[in-house]
């Protein structure tokens, strides 16, 4: 009679564990304890030298330059108050706005007038664009961005 064959099962390979339960726990640590990258809304960090650059050794020339501040208010976290060179207030008005820019024009200034758009720490980007679409809209071509240091 023919001897019943025994097949013998292969063996089962398995890989080592202990490697992979620690490069598992070395992952999760890792992804745990990394904190959050993103910078803040309104907030671009920079370091520039002061003493390079196109205008660098140029005497600096005194001109007293249009500034839009971007006010938050104390009540409101959502809107935003419009204050033109520290005295005209227009709230949320930018049609206001553009058209006291406007009338700036007008009385001879010229489109390379510098126009600074200081928002406070904390403006939604939404309404510093809305008053950068302003100052195109009034021809101004010379715009700078800025924190208030007041």
């Amino acid at each position: 009679m023919a001897k019943a064959q025994r097949r013998e099962q292969p063996a089962k390979l398995q890989p080592p564990m202990a490697p992979m339960i620690d490069i598992v726990f070395q992952l999760l640590i890792f992804f745990l304890l990394i904190p959050n990258q993103q910078a803040g809304e309104g907030y671009l960090t920079t370091n520039l030298p002061n003493t390079s650059g196109p205008v660098a050794g140029k005497p600096q020339i005194d001109v007293q330059r249009i500034k839009i501040e971007l006010e938050l208010p104390d009540n409101d976290n959502k809107g935003v108050n419009i204050v033109l060179n520290d005295n005209q207030v227009f709230g949320r008005n930018f049609e206001g706005l553009l058209a006291a820019l406007q009338g700036l024009k007008a009385r001879g200034l010229p489109a390379d007038h510098p126009v600074l758009i200081s928002p406070w720490m904390g403006t939604r980007h939404k309404w510093v664009v809305r008053a950068f679409d302003m100052v195109v809209m009034a021809r101004f071509t010379n715009i700078h961005f800025g924190v208030p240091y007041d």
